[in-house]
């Protein structure tokens, strides 16, 4: 059959004009078709060379390194890599047991030419650390309300959450209803804000899941409410701090409270 297709194609060749162009153009796509047909079958039947691994965002997470990486694949009994032919090679299955690493976000494996697998990996960036009177109680919150163990390897400065509403949500190990999901986007907001971040250094959640939060510079403790409308109470906050601390000073308060709407409620030091 590809003989006479070939026959057909070379009859072409011979026809003048419009005829011997399409020809032509014919040929040139089946001969590249066979050629990448061969060169696949040779790129399958090649062993595996080496495993390059990307880490996206390893500059703000060192929870996670290359070799940890590596070695769930291709260590021992977990070994899903090396000599072992490319077109044997599963890369579904090797994504889904890089996945599966506390604090990998997601993974993407491919192959190159040279017979390389190269591995993509985004790690989950925590964002708070829970503490609750010990280390074995210890998590981190990532940024998609993730609830994460700690690690020997490295301790990220975060700010920190107590109380026996942080508590309810490390039990459930997980922080992802909508009040949840409040809380978390207001701790990004003070994450991604330089003076919130320098300023917030603690925050307690009661069991009805109002924040108190503790300043790093001055002692007044800071009723906050829900994570509700957090914006606008960290406006107003905002105004406390730049129109009421020049002119009354730092000790003045002993508790600011926001959490009312349209208001900023001071208790003065006795």
């Amino acid at each position: 059959m590809k003989k006479l297709n070939l026959n057909i194609l070379a009859q072409w060749l011979l026809l003048p004009g419009k005829g011997m162009r399409i020809g032509k153009a014919l040929l040139i796509l089946i001969a590249a078709g066979f050629l990448w047909a061969f060169a696949a079958k040779r790129q399958y039947r090649k062993v595996v060379n080496e495993v390059k691994i990307e880490i996206e965002n390893e500059a703000e997470n060192h929870f996670v390194d290359e070799e940890e990486i590596k070695s769930a694949i291709t260590v021992g009994k977990n070994n899903l890599v090396y000599m072992r032919w490319l077109d044997s090679v599963s890369l579904n299955r090797l994504e889904r047991k890089i996945r599966q690493i506390d604090f990998v976000k997601d993974a993407q494996v491919s192959y190159d030419l040279s017979g390389n697998l190269k591995v993509k990996v985004s790690l989950v960036k925590p964002i708070a650390r829970m503490v609750e009177g010990g280390s074995d109680f210890d998590k981190y919150l990532g940024s998609e309300g993730e609830i994460l163990p700690t690690s020997e390897k490295y301790a990220a400065k975060v700010i920190t959450l107590d109380g026996p509403g942080t508590r309810q949500w490390m039990q459930g190990l997980q922080i992802k209803d909508s009040a949840g999901m409040e809380l978390v986007n207001l701790i990004s907001y003070i994450n991604d804000n330089p003076f919130w971040k320098a300023q917030i250094t603690h925050l307690y959640i009661d069991q009805k899941g109002e924040i108190e939060m503790i300043p790093q510079v001055g002692r007044q403790k800071i009723e906050f409410g829900t994570p509700e409308n957090f914006k606008s109470k960290f406006e107003k906050l905002y105004a406390f701090y730049s129109r009421i601390v020049p002119v009354k000073g730092w000790e003045a308060y002993e508790r600011i409270s926001v959490k009312y709407k349209n208001q900023i409620v001071c208790q003065k030091n006795l």
